[in-house]
């Protein structure tokens, strides 16, 4: 395919408009629609703009690679969701960059963990969270580390990026760079443990529901069952009925402010609890959407504290990316540009790295 055809095939790839990019990259839209018509050469200046816009290698808008076919399954899709599945995958593809640079290229895959019989409803979503809490190691209460041993011990790559109000979560799973999840960094952290819980379903069940294809949408019953993994997962049964019982009052009630502390307990919010309780105890819809809208009053009232919003980039990416460019594996430059700094403040961090280990090595020496 010839650069220009390149060019404007990416563009429409990413969402964006001639002029939503010109104000982008200080580029003229009128030399941007030359340059896709094909009337102008690009510069080489022009291409590594365009490149850091559209979250492309400059290999690719130079014709020497295929355009990337990886499909992303959304939750809920932002408005601007294609810009946001290239700077996902980008980022992806960087961290995979990282782990084959360092020799921490793994191939532990997540488990076949689901049922391998035709059939897969709502008892085979609950064994599958049973299964998974097990073979993870969880414990009762997943949402404590629920993160850490997927980034960890699976390798699963975590991005946390601004999705917007209407943007939920995301996954991919690619042959090359693996499993991958994209979380909206701007919801609360017990709003996140859910949201990374529904995103693994899909992860596990990945090649049962056939999103290899070229359609990669969850069906609303794939939802249903996510969301039957999620709450299973994070609020196990027997321990969330042991915690509501010893709650009560002598007329057998339970009062918001127990309920909260309840779903505190599990790291999950209080709506979350409350249609978990309803699925428990066979609640009638109405009176659980009454008590959903109670809580999201309680909330209000006593709003909890929640830690700093997550980090872009996960410890394991930030990890690799240092001891690459340690190593000797990546330039100054495409460090900073993996960690979104500028090369001066690669240098000073590095130096200050530098620094800490020096002092850390003085400190032993002296011990």
């Amino acid at each position: 395919m010839e650069i220009h055809k390149i060019l404007h095939a990416v563009r429409c790839n990413v969402g964006l408009t001639q002029i939503q990019v010109s104000e982008r990259t200080g580029i003229d839209d009128s030399t941007l629609s030359a340059i896709e018509k094909g009337h102008r050469e690009p510069k080489l200046g022009h291409l590594s703009k365009l490149s850091e816009v559209y979250h492309t290698p400059l290999s690719i808008l130079l014709g020497e690679r295929p355009m990337s076919s990886q499909l992303v399954m959304w939750r809920s899709k932002p408005e601007n969701a294609k810009e946001i599945e290239a700077e996902f995958l980008e980022l992806c593809g960087q961290y995979h960059h990282l782990e084959v640079c360092t020799s921490h290229d793994s191939n532990q895959n997540l488990p076949k963990l689901d049922s391998p019989s035709a059939r897969f409803g709502y008892p085979e979503a609950i064994d599958l969270a049973e299964a998974t809490r097990g073979h993870f190691s969880l414990g009762y209460r997943s949402g404590e580390s629920l993160l850490f041993v997927l980034e960890e011990v699976y390798k699963v790559k975590v991005f946390h990026l601004d999705l917007g109000p209407a943007g939920i979560a995301a996954c991919a799973y690619s042959s090359t760079f693996g499993p991958a999840i994209l979380m909206n960094k701007n919801v609360c952290r017990w709003r996140r443990n859910h949201d990374i819980a529904h995103e693994l379903f899909h992860l596990l069940t990945w090649e049962r529901f056939n999103h290899d294809g070229e359609i990669c949408e969850p069906t609303s019953m794939e939802e249903k069952l996510a969301t039957c993994f999620a709450g299973n997962l994070l609020l196990p049964e027997t321990l969330v009925r042991t915690s509501i019982d010893k709650a009560r009052d002598e007329q057998g009630r339970i009062s918001f402010s127990n309920l909260d502390a309840i779903a505190r307990q599990f790291d999950v919010s209080l709506v979350s609890l409350v249609w978990r309780m309803h699925f428990l105890y066979k609640q009638n819809e109405e009176t659980t959407k009454a008590n959903e809208q109670k809580a999201r009053e309680y909330v209000e009232t006593a709003p909890r504290e929640d830690g700093p919003f997550p980090s872009k980039y996960p410890e394991r990416y930030r990890a690799l990316a240092i001891e690459a460019l340690q190593d000797g594996q990546i330039s100054i430059g495409k460090f900073s540009k993996y960690m979104s700094m500028s090369r001066r403040e690669a240098r000073r961090f590095i130096s200050s790295r530098e620094q800490e280990y020096a002092e850390t090595e003085t400190e032993l020496a002296a011990t």
